[in-house]
């Protein structure tokens, strides 16, 4: 009985961890950036560089948000390497002509 209850409670928690799906405080946006670019050792050409994938960071937050609102949508989309890239460096990622 004891070792039934123990993985009940294992279970219980390991659902209730999945089901948390990250909400980013925009507010809080030039902190996480500053974390994203240190954990992922980004480097920006200038200023105005740094300035354009912040702010396509913060779109991807936005974004992030919004997936993760959806209860029907049982994945958990989060920060990772591609949240500050431009829509032109996901194409050219992608292998897809830029015009």
């Amino acid at each position: 009985m004891r070792s039934f209850i123990i993985l009940f409670l294992v279970a219980t928690i390991a659902v209730a961890l999945a089901e948390d799906k990250p909400h980013y405080d925009l507010e809080k946006a030039p902190e996480l950036f500053e974390k994203f670019v240190k954990d992922f050792n980004k480097v920006y050409k200038d200023d105005n560089d740094r300035e354009v994938h912040y702010k396509q960071f913060v779109k991807s937050l936005e974004t992030v948000n919004e997936l993760n609102a959806n209860p029907d949508d049982t994945a958990s989309y989060g920060i990772n390497h591609f949240s500050d890239y431009t829509p032109e460096e996901r194409k050219h990622m992608y292998g897809l002509l830029v015009e």
